[in-house]
Order: structure tokens, then sequence, then C-alpha cells
């Protein structure tokens, strides 16, 4: 009786492991995660995310989110990196790093986060978030990853805040007239710009105290526009923080099919020049 095709494929590459000559086991094929390695190796990347999301429950649950990340950040652990090639990158001279900062702004049923990350505390954020999707009692209904920016050379934030916003909207399901590659990178451009605006109250008042009290009174074209982050959420080109999550998850070596015959084969890649 013929044996099955995998299982042949099994007797070869076992009998040239037996024949000596060096050969090698092809099923001891490395499958270290890439987050594993991220952590193995300590690199001291900073990241940058921006999350969008939608609230659970309506207004009430404002201060309610808020409260819950200010102390989920709190949390996380002040990481100690490692130098990269032998020189600090992205890390004071005692390689001491905050792990997030940034700012959170809470509309009535939205909600958009930036964040400054550092490695270990970027799976951490994404753990949660998930979790508190899928959790039936958790505070946020859904969210996107509108961006990540990998080893970002600067923080834009000292610390972490978050701000209540007040602001209301007639028709949230309006049909924005750009287009969503446009509508994101204007989003991204005021969150820029509004981490400018308080770098500058801070330099110009001796006591700047809360400079984003009356924020959306004041400077209400520096906050990003409710109807375009309910457009994007409905958009599926974005990921979610499970897919982030499975790539952490996912083998960074690859066993081809090809991998398990003998001789083994010659693959074109990794290139190197």
């Amino acid at each position: 009786m013929a044996q099955p095709r995998n299982h042949q494929r099994h007797n070869r590459v076992a009998s040239v492991a037996s024949g000596g000559g060096g050969a090698v086991d092809h099923h001891a094929y490395p499958t270290q995660t890439l987050f594993e390695y991220i952590k193995e190796k300590q690199l001291p990347f900073l990241s940058n995310i921006v999350i969008i999301g939608r609230l659970r429950d309506t207004w009430d649950k404002q201060p309610e989110l808020g409260d819950y990340y200010q102390k989920f950040i709190n949390s996380l652990p002040i990481t100690i990196e490692k130098p990269f090639d032998n020189h600090q990158h992205n890390t004071p001279e005692d390689n001491n790093v905050q792990p997030a900062t940034g700012l959170l702004l809470i509309f009535p049923t939205l909600f958009i986060h930036y964040l400054e990350v550092t490695n270990s505390a970027m799976k951490s954020i994404f753990e949660d978030l998930n979790q508190s999707i899928n959790n039936h009692n958790g505070l946020i209904r859904e969210a996107s990853i509108l961006n990540i920016s990998y080893n970002i050379q600067t923080r834009l934030y000292p610390n972490w805040s978050f701000k209540s916003i007040k602001l209301a909207v007639e028709d949230l399901d309006a049909q924005p007239a750009e287009t969503t590659e446009a509508i994101a990178i204007e989003i991204l451009g005021k969150l820029l710009r509004l981490a400018k605006y308080q770098a500058e109250e801070r330099q110009r008042n001796e006591r700047p105290g809360d400079v984003l009290a009356n924020l959306d009174q004041q400077r209400a074209d520096l906050l990003p526009n409710q109807v375009n982050i309910n457009y994007l959420l409905k958009q599926p080109i974005f990921r979610t923080a499970e897919d982030i999550l499975k790539n952490y998850n996912r083998p960074i070596n690859v066993r081809f099919e090809s991998d398990l015959t003998a001789p083994p084969t010659h693959r074109l890649f990794p290139i190197t020049f």
C-alpha cells in the first residue's frame, strides 16, 4: 500500500539526518514570536499609536474612561532598555523610559487616543483594548488603529493626560466629502498641531496649569471632527488591536513545506548586499 505523501517526506528527512554528514533536523526549526524576540533583545524602540474608538455607553462614561486609562497608564512599569548598536536611541542617558505619554480625547460617543509607547507598553495597551472590546461590561465597544509609527525620534508629550469634550454633533452619520486617506491625514495633522499648541502654552505661561481646560471653547479648530472619526471607524481597511496582537504571536521564522525535503532547497531571500 502506498504511503501518504507526508509520511514519505518524513522518511526522507529522517534517513538523511541519520546518515551523518551534518544534516539539519528541519523539524527543529525555531518558532520564536516577534514579541519574544523584541523582549529578548530589549530593542529600545519608541512607537507612536493613534487609536480611534466608540464608547459602549454615552456621556456618563466620559470621565470613567479617562480615570480608567489614567490608572492603567500609571500602572505600566518603567522599562530599562539596552543600548542599540552601542548607541543610545530614543532613551535618556540613564536608559529609563516612561512607558507611555500622550493624550486621550473623549467625545460624547467617540474617542481618539494619541500614544507614544515603549515595546512592552504597546503590547499591554493592545491586550487591554482587545479585552475591553470583547467584554460586554467593558467601556469600549469598538476601536481601530488609525496609525502606528515605529521607532520615532522624539516624544511630543511630556506626560499622559485626557480631556472630555462636550461638543455635540447634529448628524454623526453624515457622509464626508473627502477620501478616507485625506480624512485620516487631516485627523493626524490636527493631533500634531494640538501637541504643538500645548507645548507653546506651557512655554508661554509660568504657571500653565491645565492648558486643555477650555480647549473645546477656545480652540475647537484643533479638535478632530467627530463625523470624520465615526466615518473612519466604519472603514474595514484599518487594523484592530486583535490584528496587531496576532502579529506579535506569529512566528518570525516561517517554515516552508520545501524545508521538509532533503536535500534542503536554497531560498532566494533574504537578499544581502
